[in-house]
């Protein structure tokens, strides 16, 4: 359809100026349609023009349509022997529209036409060098006339190729953005953590999933009927608007792990960390605020219930060792008791006061904000303790020994450290098979640090379970297997102990070579939080 109704503008055009020529000549001098051939050449003019707008193109084959300039080009030639009228003007109608739709070639093919008609009507009548000079010059105009709006046309078809395939790259390039836009907003609302985007001057341009459900917000970032409220405790008081998170972070204000209740639109309470940290922008000028919002509820819950049982079990322990402790004290009360039994209910009794002190600071609501340490004699921790494990080692055909300085000062909470001993005893025997042995030494190393060494022929750990052995809750897939039981907790306390007191641990283990642990301290005085 776009091909019909150019060539019929084409033509009518043409048509049209030929028709407003040949009224003027009418009314100027009718004498000229008294010549056979002009008239023919008017006449197939209209035949043509009727033609073109009869033949359906859009069926027909796109070269056919060049004909009908060359019938044009025919028709004028025709008019031409009224020289005096000078109709060959109108040749420049059919040449632009060849030059705007065809080739060079079919250009010059019409120019060699119209040179052949020109020097045709030369040989008629008049000197035979003008006809000649006319033809030619009459061409070399034309042909420039074509020429340059070929170029022109060749080179507006190439800035349109050029910004039609500009266009698709940048269609390309906005469709790979958009998708881009599309898959970080899924890896963003996919997210547990809520996040919201505020612009430099406050205004909200983006949230994810998790920060629309938390707050009650729709998928706009609107408000919902009923929204969720900040409060500043569980059941305390809402916080006013220009306090919110929201409105903190929109006036530029850095939050760092801030403590927030939110009531939210399902009714419940969720204890909320809130931070804020500036985006990277494209443009210079104030950056972009991001708001993370981490519901911490479930974790909150989770310790509060821990340190519920952990309150609920030390009470159920403390009556049942008060109990043994009395009982304990009223055998040794006895003058009939034999002296080693009084030995071993000594042993038992110092047992039982340090698990009372254990319950009693479990039950503490709040340790002591900070410990002044004392010189403890290292040794006389090490015998203590070598002497409450030496029946369980005795009864596990093991040999347990200690050796080293007789005294080792140093300065730190003798309660903590015992903890450091007993530990690292105890799985030294669970792990130490019958007919094995566990030997402990306290001395000085060279660079002035106390050192403690716990050395055991137990089944020993791999490699990758000593990287992991102070992890909380972390035992050797081999412990596992065994049956042996435990809570993996026990050298996580050692470390925290033996750092709280600005010492190391160093842990050597290979399967079935057993296990070689030293600990160090320096011998000065520390202050340290009791945490």
């Amino acid at each position: 359809m776009a091909r019909t109704t150019s060539i019929w503008r084409w033509q009518l055009i043409f048509g049209a100026a030929v028709a407003t020529s040949a009224v003027l000549i009418a009314g100027l001098k009718p004498t000229v349609f008294a010549r056979p051939l002009f008239a023919a050449g008017l006449l197939m003019v209209v035949l043509v023009t009727v033609l073109v707008i009869v033949v359906p193109w859009g069926r027909m084959p796109a070269r056919v349509a060049q004909v009908v300039p060359f019938l044009d080009i025919i028709a004028i030639g025709l008019t031409a022997q009224a020289q005096d009228v000078r109709l060959t003007f109108l040749w420049v109608f059919p040449i632009v529209w060849l030059a705007s739709y065809y080739s060079v070639a079919t250009i010059l093919s019409a120019i060699a036409l119209i040179t052949a008609s020109l020097l045709v009507l030369g040989t008629q009548g008049g000197a035979l060098e003008d006809g000649i000079l006319r033809a030619l010059v009459t061409a070399l105009a034309l042909g420039f006339l074509g020429t340059s709006i070929r170029i022109g046309v060749r080179r507006r078809h190439a800035a349109r190729r050029l910004l039609r395939r500009q266009s698709e790259q940048a269609d390309r390039a906005e469709r790979r953005a958009k998708t881009r836009e599309q898959q970080i907003t899924q890896i963003i609302d996919a997210l547990d953590t809520a996040l919201l985007a505020l612009a430099a001057d406050g205004t909200v341009f983006k949230m994810n999933e998790a920060y629309r459900r938390l707050y009650g917000r729709d998928s706009y970032g609107a408000r919902l009927p009923s929204p969720a409220v900040e409060y500043d405790d569980r059941e305390g008081e809402p916080l006013p608007p220009e306090r919110t998170t929201l409105a903190r972070a929109a006036r530029g204000e850095h939050l760092q792990d801030e403590r927030v209740w939110l009531f939210d639109v399902e009714g419940r309470w969720r204890s909320l960390e809130v931070s804020t940290q500036s985006i990277d922008s494209l443009f210079d000028g104030p950056r972009p605020t991001l708001l993370v919002v981490e519901d911490v509820t479930a974790l909150r819950e989770a310790a509060e219930a821990r340190r519920t049982m952990s309150a609920i079990m030390s009470h159920e322990l403390r009556n049942p060792l008060t109990a043994i402790l009395g009982h304990i004290e009223l055998m040794l009360d006895r003058d009939d008791l034999p002296e080693r039994a009084r030995d071993q209910l000594e042993v038992v009794e110092h047992a039982g006061q340090r698990m009372q002190s254990l319950v009693a600071a479990a039950l503490a609501e709040a340790p002591a904000a900070r410990r002044v340490f004392e010189p403890v004699d290292l040794r006389a921790l090490v015998d203590a303790a070598v002497a409450l494990f030496a029946p369980t080692a005795q009864a596990g055909q093991q040999r347990l020994a200690a050796s080293g300085s007789d005294t080792v000062l140093i300065q730190g909470d003798p309660f903590r450290l015992r903890q450091v001993i007993d530990n690292l005893l105890s799985n030294a025997v669970k792990y130490t098979p019958s007919g094995g042995s566990i030997d402990i030494d306290v001395g000085v190393a060279a660079d002035g640090q106390a050192e403690l060494v716990v050395v055991d022929t137990g089944r020993g750990m791999t490699a990758a379970d000593v990287e992991r052995i102070f992890q909380p809750y972390f035992r050797a897939e081999e412990a596992v297997r065994s049956g042996v039981p435990g809570t993996g907790l026990g050298m996580g306390v050692v470390q925290g102990i033996v750092t709280e007191h600005g010492g190391s641990v160093e842990v050597g283990s290979a399967p079935g070579a057993g296990t070689r642990i030293r600990v160090r301290f320096p011998r000065r005085t520390i202050q340290s939080e009791d945490t």
